[in-house]
């Protein structure tokens, strides 16, 4: 009992630490090429856009990827994006809804055809190598789904629990550091996922590995490939994010838990 308490009390002096960085950083309103946000496959990152940066992204989902009290089914999703002072990206996805593609579907289920909406902001608060420490990480610190309270214990604001409609909701803090080798760019990302939802928890560290061989990029015309392998702390990953035309065009392959399958298309464009 003494334990749970004091698991209990970590739990909240954490999620005060990241909504407290977040207030001084700036006003916000899941975080990786699958929610539409900047980062790897499914974890989040510390990399950032650069200033100005507005991005369209769209991804098939398999449903292994989503709760399965929201769908059970794989779906397609949308999101926007701009990145303000290379400091600050706030987003907005929406995510399909199709009530007859639902296991045993009710009759409310067969007549639903809807989206579910979120908002997510990710702010860094060190760049790497800042204050002239070459050593030093880049970190970031973000949230997703912030304002959608409802749960199974009644409507609790920036605390979804249970199986509720914060399908996305989750607070995190990335780090970030990369290396030239004679092989590539290799970078190294370490993570810290949490939420309280029991349909879809998304609770421990994570980490994931990406490698950006140059000369690969100069062989099939690309501007950039990264291959990347991750643990978003709750499933292993492996996949890549290839870009072309000047980075304007991003596509994005993963095999999720090493069998399900993702894949999705952005558009970037820098604005002035």
């Amino acid at each position: 009992m003494l334990q749970g308490i004091i698991d209990k009390l970590a739990a909240v002096k954490f999620r005060v630490l990241l909504v407290s960085v977040l207030l001084l950083a700036g006003p916000l309103c899941r975080a990786q090429f699958t929610d539409s946000a900047s980062g790897l496959l499914q974890m989040p990152t510390a990399e950032m856009q650069e200033s100005g940066t507005f991005m369209i992204t769209n991804n098939y989902l398999n449903k292994h990827s989503l709760s399965p009290h929201g769908w059970g089914y794989d779906t397609f999703a949308y999101g926007f994006s701009i990145t303000f002072w290379s400091r600050l990206e706030l987003g907005y996805v929406c995510t399909i809804f199709d009530g007859k593609r639902k296991p045993n579907p009710t009759d409310r289920d067969l007549i639903m055809f809807n989206q579910d909406r979120h908002f997510y902001g990710r702010v860094q608060v060190l760049k790497e190598g800042e204050f002239g420490l070459e050593w030093m990480p880049a970190m970031v610190v973000g949230l997703s789904d912030p304002t959608t309270g409802s749960s199974s214990e009644g409507y609790v604001d920036m605390n979804v629990e249970g199986t509720g409609n914060g399908y996305f909701n989750r607070l995190y803090i990335a780090l970030s550091r990369h290396l030239d080798t004679p092989w590539g760019e290799v970078g190294a990302h370490l993570a810290y996922q949490y939420n309280r939802r029991t349909d879809y928890p998304l609770n421990g560290p994570a980490g994931g590995i990406e490698w950006k061989p140059r000369w690969l990029c100069d062989r099939w015309l690309l501007d950039d490939v990264n291959f990347i392998a991750e643990y978003d702390s709750r499933t292993f990953n492996m996949g890549f994010i290839a870009s072309i035309w000047d980075n304007r065009f991003e596509a994005m392959f993963e095999l999720q838990n090493m069998r399900w399958i993702n894949f999705g298309l952005r558009y970037k464009l820098r604005l002035k």
